[in-house]
């Protein structure tokens, strides 16, 4: 689940998704696997795919850096490297 500057960012400047953006995550899975990136539509009240991608990161280590910047990430766990979660290019949008 990611919020709406993420989103914009995403779908209208074509960025990839840092976890500055990311709201909450579900589901296990590994670093590599294919994700869902959601949001949660204000006026209909449900979540609305927004994109597709080769993830960086493991569930667990996602868990982790959620909601933080790049500089907080490098500072409290230098041994992960990505500064995307999922990078552009490893990203396809959903419109």
């Amino acid at each position: 689940m990611i919020d709406t500057n993420a989103t914009v960012a995403i779908r209208n400047k074509g960025k990839s998704l840092l976890s500055s953006g990311i709201l909450s995550s579900e589901g296990n899975f590994n670093r590599g696997d294919t994700i869902s990136v959601v949001v949660l539509d204000p006026i209909e009240q449900q979540n609305i795919e927004v994109a597709r991608g080769l993830s960086n990161y493991a569930s667990g280590d996602l868990l982790k850096i959620i909601g933080k910047s790049t500089t907080q990430i490098k500072q409290e766990y230098p041994e992960m490297v990505c500064e995307e979660v999922i990078h552009k290019d490893n990203l396809v949008v959903i419109k």
